[in-house]
């Protein structure tokens, strides 16, 4: 991958996962259903796309506005996919199945409330804000790591390596050890089995 690729692709990335986070609170805490893992992973994914395609390798406003608006419309209307309750209520003797909406009465499956569409807009807020701010944040940290390692190469002295010559020839001491029998024997001559009886 080229270097000139790692940028947006990074910036695409932090604002995906941010926004979909972000999203995801919101819509949780005004009283939307907690969407199951596909309703998290689809919306991420195109949000990873849309993020991606519209990071440049300089930070812009309004890119960054435009990717995360529209990955904010992605949630609102993916998060229920895989919800355990759905939007449109439930039918009679049927639990868990939602009722069909009638043929072109799409509407009823996502939920439309004022709430929804607030936290959904303060979600988005935030996250641009919280992605603009933290990316500028995130650059002075970094200058600010630098100069501090770079004070710590002035200031800190280098203690050069020193070369350990390592001996040439390996010596080997072997003495003469006394013989086993010898010495056990000496002492225990008689030693044998007992006498019957």
């Amino acid at each position: 991958m080229r270097p000139s690729r790692r940028i947006p692709l990074l910036r695409g990335f932090v604002g995906a996962t941010i926004a979909t986070f972000v999203a995801l609170a919101s819509h949780v805490w005004v009283g939307g259903d907690m969407p199951g893992m596909l309703g998290i992973a689809v919306p991420w994914v195109l949000s990873l796309t849309v993020c991606t395609l519209l990071a440049g390798r300089r930070l812009s406003l309004i890119r960054l506005s435009v990717s995360v608006l529209v990955s904010q419309l992605l949630f609102h209307a993916l998060f229920v996919l895989g919800s355990i309750t759905p939007q449109g209520g439930l039918g009679p003797h049927v639990h868990g199945i939602g009722v069909l909406p009638a043929a072109g009465d799409v509407s009823a499956a996502l939920p439309q409330d004022l709430a929804m569409w607030l936290a959904h807009g303060a979600a988005a807020v935030l996250t641009i804000a919280a992605l603009h701010r933290g990316e500028l944040i995130a650059r002075a940290l970094l200058t600010a790591a630098r100069a501090v390692a770079a004070w710590i190469a002035r200031v800190v002295p280098v203690i050069a390596p020193v070369r350990i010559e390592a001996p040439s020839r390996t010596r080997w001491a072997v003495r003469d050890a006394p013989r086993v029998r010898e010495v056990h024997l000496g002492t225990q001559r008689r030693r044998g089995p007992p006498r019957p009886v």
